[in-house]
């Protein structure tokens, strides 16, 4: 197990994972964190292979070992402090092995997607890591080569959503970026309008008295947090919509945003990690990177 703290990233060589490799090394930088770069051999891959005469699997990790590292220092050069693992098996089961071994803050993925206007394509594995990776899970879109500029966090004052709003501001604060902090107001009498409209079911206050106090209740996280990160570009935004998944990704059009930052649902021991309609929606569906903060007491075991 590493020593000091790790940001993990995975490569397997597309534009994207350019991108989310020169990401994880500005957060390895900014936070004096140690970086694991990884790469997974497919045994089922391999395995068509070991009939030929030439194939030895040392022979295959050598020169597999030697593609990542020239990789490596094509991209991000070699003014860092990186460990490089190759490894043979099942994609998923090896990154959380890496996971357990590294014990990484951050797993970071490329995601397929070459303009802001397609959807997300995320891959089977960067998909299965958001739902059941016990660390947070940043998917990088093949477009974003630069420092994040626009970056917002979904807030529903749940503990979940409060660390992930510190985790934004943490990355504001790594890129010099604007950060907005968004609540989406779902109206009672749409309770249920992801299946189909109840109508009203109990008395309600007038929604602007509502949306008034939600706003008040986010600005006062926002100067908190603004204060506590010393940030400068910081602003707060209440939504009314009937979807809120779809009110999200209307505001990160709308904010030109180029990471959304959100919380996901699960409960410790559940085998499969219930992301919810709202973060299912957005990890498939958004505009931007995305970066799904993991409850405090998630867990993922292969046993």
């Amino acid at each position: 197990m590493s020593a000091k703290k790790t940001i993990l990233v995975g490569v397997d060589y597309s534009p994207h994972s350019k991108n989310a490799l020169r990401e994880a090394a500005r957060m390895a930088n900014s936070r004096d964190l140690s970086l694991v770069c990884f790469h997974v051999l497919d045994q089922d891959v391999l395995n068509d292979f070991k009939h030929m005469e030439a194939y030895t699997e040392k022979g295959v990790l050598n020169f597999a070992q030697e593609k990542m590292d020239s990789f490596i220092r094509d991209v991000i050069g070699t003014a860092h402090e990186i460990e490089s693992v190759v490894c043979i098996g099942h994609p998923f089961h090896e990154t959380l092995r890496q996971i357990e071994e590294h014990q990484p803050e951050t797993l970071v993925l490329g995601s397929r997607g070459f303009s802001s206007n397609e959807p997300h394509y995320v891959g089977a594995l960067a998909s299965r890591c958001v739902r059941k990776a016990p660390v947070e899970v940043l998917l990088v879109r093949n477009f974003q080569d630069q420092p994040f500029q626009n970056i917002v966090a979904c807030v529903d004052f749940s503990e979940t959503s409060r660390r992930a709003v510190h985790r934004a501001a943490e990355l504001a604060n790594q890129d010099d970026a604007g950060l907005l902090l968004l609540h989406i107001y779902k109206p009672p009498v749409y309770a249920d309008s992801e299946t189909g409209w109840l109508g009203p079911v109990f008395p309600i206050l007038p929604i602007p008295d509502i949306e008034e106090n939600l706003g008040l209740r986010l600005e006062q996280l926002g100067y908190g947090i603004g204060k506590e990160y010393n940030l400068q570009n910081l602003s707060t935004k209440v939504i009314s919509a009937l979807s809120v998944h779809q009110g999200i990704r209307a505001a990160l059009e709308e904010e030109d945003a180029d990471l959304v930052v959100l919380g996901t649902r699960g409960r410790t021991g559940f085998k499969k990690l219930l992301l919810g309609t709202t973060a299912e929606g957005l990890i498939h569906n958004t505009p931007c990177s995305a970066l799904t903060i993991k409850p405090a007491d998630f867990h993922y075991s292969l046993d």
